[in-house]
């Protein structure tokens, strides 16, 4: 396994690489709306998204846009009708998780939103004070038997995370940036996307999800 010191000196060069691409989408390139609206994915990662603009810093991914998105969203202001990202924004630094959800809140419309799907922090010290060790991965991004092991896995993932949450932390994140509403949702329902919303984790346990998921509006 590579280490992550690694691995954040391979994403330190991407980040740089893509700098220039995202002035050219900034201020050549503009990108067209699909069908009228503007939906954002970010970090989408393996997941590519009919009917969005599929964004991410792997160029060998399905994507639509190849962009760090801690150098900036490069869309006008009030031109975005909605954002979504699943587990990417526990990847950054406090510094850097503001930044991207102030240039989130710039770039969308007014009454447009952003749905964040994140690991509960809540769920997992709920998990590991019931002792279920079953709640959490065994194996991934390393093999645990203990449960401390294995809540270590969940909140940390190996350094790959830098940032825990539950609801009070992201709505304190949100509001800071400029969102005026926040609320948590689940999987399966939306506010923002309603029957449309993408699913993430069909079947989750709803007693103790494993994730979080929160919606804010402009």
């Amino acid at each position: 396994m590579l280490h992550q010191r690694y691995k954040d000196l391979v994403f330190w060069g991407i980040g740089k690489a893509t700098v220039p691409n995202y002035f050219l989408r900034r201020y050549v390139i503009r990108a067209r709306p699909r069908n009228g609206a503007c939906h954002l994915h970010l970090g989408c990662g393996a997941k590519y998204l009919p009917g969005f603009l599929n964004i991410d810093g792997n160029p060998f991914s399905k994507i639509d846009l190849w962009l760090d998105v801690r150098n900036g969203l490069p869309f006008r202001s009030s031109s975005v009708d909605s954002i979504y990202s699943t587990h990417m924004v526990e990847h950054f630094y406090p510094d850097e998780l503001q930044q991207l959800l102030r240039e989130s809140a710039r770039v969308l419309k007014e009454g447009g939103g952003v749905r964040l799907i994140v690991p509960s922090l809540e769920s997992a010290i709920a998990a590991y004070t019931e002792r279920r060790r079953d709640w959490f991965d065994d194996s991934f991004p390393r093999h645990f038997e203990s449960l401390g092991g294995r809540f270590s896995n969940f909140v940390f993932c190996d350094g790959q995370h830098r940032t825990a949450f539950d609801f009070s932390y992201l709505n304190e994140a949100l509001r800071e940036a400029g969102f005026r509403e926040v609320e948590k949702s689940a999987e399966g329902k939306s506010r923002l996307y309603g029957s449309g919303v993408p699913p993430y984790e069909p079947g989750e346990s709803m007693d103790l999800p494993h994730s979080l998921y929160v919606e804010a509006f402009k």
